[in-house]
């Protein structure tokens, strides 16, 4: 009984199985693991910007440069409509994303991402989290400045999956982590990879 039961307990922390580990939802609508997850977390601190409050602490680091402005379009992406975010990140956050967008068009023969998420203040978590009751829980890299969300159901500006384009913005995404330059999330629920920049 004693061996069933510790048996139980292994199953349910999740030991020798990534699928069964605890889950936590966070800031922006991700279930994953929470270990999955810290790592985007800790990946944020290391830029030394506090968690974001509002958008008057948001534009002060504007204004300091720790936090740059982000065109709504530029090579191989747009911005979506950011109703819970601000079109701004640290300037490495920005470069990737820049960079990541040009080898995607490159490599796909033209094709653009669709950003649909950048920096989000505490304030906005709250706001979205009148349709989306997940998303006050926790803290997000969102409030850090360095995570943004790519659409893998937009492309070219228009709301059509697309498979094959799908498969070759992860394969992009997968280079960049294996690179040591970003971690990435699958978020099933907003159809969208969530991806944070690391301070290398």
């Amino acid at each position: 009984m004693r061996k069933l039961f510790f048996t139980f307990i292994g199953l349910f922390i999740g030991i020798g199985g990534q699928s069964s580990q605890p889950h936590l939802y966070q800031a922006s609508g991700i279930r994953v693991g929470i270990s999955s997850y810290a790592m985007h977390i800790e990946a944020s601190k290391k830029f030394n910007i506090p968690v974001l409050e509002n958008s008057k602490v948001i534009n002060r680091y504007i204004r300091t440069g720790k936090l740059v402005s982000v065109p709504i379009s530029g090579k191989g992406y747009r911005l979506h409509r950011l109703n819970y975010s601000q079109a701004c990140l640290v300037p490495k956050a920005k470069a990737i994303l820049q960079e990541m967008a040009k080898k995607f068009q490159v490599s796909t023969r033209g094709n653009v991402l669709t950003v649909t998420s950048l920096t989000r203040s505490l304030k906005d978590q709250c706001r979205l989290r009148k349709i989306n009751s997940n998303a006050a829980i926790g803290i997000s890299s969102h409030n850090y400045g360095n995570s943004f969300d790519i659409s893998y159901i937009r492309f070219n500006r228009q709301l059509k999956p697309n498979l094959k384009l799908e498969v070759d913005l992860e394969k992009l995404l997968r280079s960049y982590k294996k690179a040591g330059k970003i971690y990435y999330i699958k978020e099933r629920k907003q159809s969208c990879y969530h991806i944070t920049v690391r301070n290398y």
